[in-house]
């Protein structure tokens, strides 16, 4: 009992932790993408794989020491589904404007509008399950037991890790108790963002609302208090997705970026069609970019890899498309 009181603070605490890191570092694949287009800077992408780092150098020793109790992510098989499904999540955070985690990065700063992404995320999942094949079962990681190839890629974290400190500081990446260098944030995100997955699998806000459709497949109801399995799962995920967003507004009330704006109809449109989008891109992957960043990369599943790097590419095509033609010159007509 005391055990699972304590586990159940350590995930509260991290899951505050986690969306006030997310606001102090702006994490945002789309953002990202700008800013390599942009103003030719990948200090973001940089930070990414810093928060990447830190997760796998917190999830390989949990999973070696924990008697079995965490686990890694599955390894999955890479095919087109795959790649299709990372297309697609590339293909909603542009829709939406911003990613699962950079949603969360927005709302602290009182963008309002990205609220509309979990209904979006329901009705793509609620349509997915009708048109989508169920995604292939995961396999047993292969890093899961200590082996002299886990402590192989346990150093490269920690080599990847001290790497992208030193090039983040030497940018002039700094800040103080209000406004955390990147680098730092990337860090706590790390670390914050492995524990959650780590004590409560299914945490996500994607993980939530899909357990929401699921529970309410006719067959989802138990005579146990009238709540299902999925039902619980969907309690606790919008519970953690609540703090996220708790932790992310709080910092950015600290910060002074807080501004309530509410949402105007086209923009919560353009979350939720963003949102659904994304669903049928989790459908296939399975698991949105949170989960990418956080759990597949950190197990170093080549399938994570392949996704993440397919969704960004998807991300910076079209960003960069958009940029194309909205800079384009306009022709001038001949004259009659």
């Amino acid at each position: 009992m005391i055990l699972t009181v304590a586990l159940v603070l350590v995930a509260a605490g991290s899951a505050l932790l986690m969306g006030y890191a997310l606001n102090q570092g702006t994490t945002c694949a789309v953002t990202a993408a700008r800013q390599l287009i942009d103003e030719r800077q990948a200090w973001m992408l940089i930070g990414f794989g810093v928060a990447v780092a830190t997760a796998g150098m917190v999830w390989l020793p949990l999973a070696w020491f924990s008697g079995g109790i965490v686990h890694l992510a599955p390894e999955r098989p890479v095919g087109w589904g795959l790649v299709l499904g990372a297309g697609l999540l590339g293909v909603g955070a542009v829709l939406n404007r911003a990613c699962l985690l950079g949603s969360v990065s927005r709302i602290g700063d009182g963008k309002m509008r990205f609220l509309g992404l979990p209904v979006g995320l329901f009705i793509g999942f609620a349509m997915a399950d009708r048109i989508l094949p169920s995604s292939p079962m995961g396999l047993p990681n292969s890093l899961a037991p200590l082996s002299f190839a886990g402590i192989a890629v346990l150093m490269m974290f920690g080599g990847l890790l001290l790497l992208g400190w030193a090039l983040m500081r030497r940018s002039g990446d700094s800040g103080d108790l209000i406004h955390w260098p990147g680098r730092v944030s990337m860090v706590v995100l790390g670390v914050s963002g492995a524990l959650l997955f780590a004590i409560t699998p299914g945490w996500t806000v994607a993980d939530a609302v899909r357990s929401g459709v699921d529970a309410l497949h006719p067959t989802g109801l138990s005579p146990v208090f009238g709540m299902s399995g999925p039902m619980m799962a969907g309690a606790l995920g919008l519970i953690m997705f609540g703090l996220l967003c708790t932790g992310a507004i709080t910092a950015g009330i600290r910060r002074r970026t807080f501004r309530f704006r509410p949402p105007g109809a086209v923009a919560v449109s353009r979350s939720i069609g963003g949102g659904a989008v994304m669903a049928f891109g989790a459908s296939l992957v399975p698991g949105g970019n949170d989960t990418l960043l956080l759990a597949d990369l950190p197990a170093a599943t080549l399938n994570g890899l392949v996704a993440y790097l397919a969704m960004s590419a998807v991300v910076f095509a079209l960003l960069l498309l958009r940029k194309t033609m909205t800079t384009r010159p306009l022709r001038s007509r001949p004259a009659s």
